[in-house]
């Protein structure tokens, strides 16, 4: 079966990379910006790969599109290829879940070395065991850093993501709000914020809102921990 490649977006540069990517012998489908919000986990079993083409869209969009496939679960390689990208954007596009970004104009060669780059990295990963911590109905996915509870994918920022990994590896344990202020946001030093029980007041609206057990808990004195009662 040939390797599938999934191309997002419309226009001259979709067009580009879809010619060279079908000169190489790969399988390729294409779909719309717009249909994203159409998009099914069960649409994209067979694809291997997607790429995200931004042309003439606001750099939301990007954003948007790659927490739908967050959001749905998938675990192929995700390729950004934008025009005029700043160092910051490159970052929060990594951040919010790709997997490379590319700044057009391309190169074929080179774009082509970063694909099958990917799709080696990909393959190898899909072959070794997923690492997985659980915590009751949660799941933390180390690896892709998906988060789900009860089957349910969870949309989480970077930082949400961040901090709940980080209660999930010290499980069943006090979490004090300056180590984790040290270990999640880097600050060596004790500081007058309440950065962390904002992100914890977000973390229970997408972890615990509208369910029976709840995981997020505050130790009172100290800071949260994660664990059920």
């Amino acid at each position: 079966m040939k390797t599938s490649i999934l191309l997002v977006g419309r226009g001259d540069l979709v067009s580009f990379i879809q010619g060279i990517v079908c000169a190489e012998g790969y399988q390729v489908e294409q779909m719309e910006w717009t249909d994203l919000n159409r998009l099914s986990e069960s649409a994209l079993t067979n694809i291997n790969m997607i790429i995200l083409i931004n042309e003439g869209y606001h750099e939301d969009n990007l954003k948007s599109g790659l927490e739908s496939f967050v959001q749905l679960g998938v675990t192929s390689p995700l390729l950004v290829v934008t025009p005029k990208i700043s160092p910051e954007l490159i970052v929060e596009l990594l951040d919010y879940g790709a997997n490379d970004v590319m700044e057009a104009p391309i190169h074929g060669n080179v774009m082509m070395a970063r694909i099958r780059n990917l799709l080696r990295v990909f393959s190898h990963a899909s072959q070794e065991d997923e690492e997985i911590i659980v915590v009751h109905d949660l799941k933390v996915n180390l690896r892709s850093r998906r988060v789900s509870r009860a089957g349910e994918y969870l949309v989480l920022t970077p930082k949400e993501y961040e901090l709940l990994e980080f209660l999930a590896r010290h499980v069943n344990e006090a979490c004090a709000r300056s180590v984790i202020l040290r270990e999640v946001w880097g600050y060596d030093f004790a500081m007058d914020t309440n950065v962390v029980d904002v992100y914890i007041k977000h973390l229970r609206v997408k972890v615990d809102k509208g369910r029976s057990v709840k995981l997020i808990h505050t130790v009172r004195g100290i800071g949260y921990m994660l664990h059920t009662k």
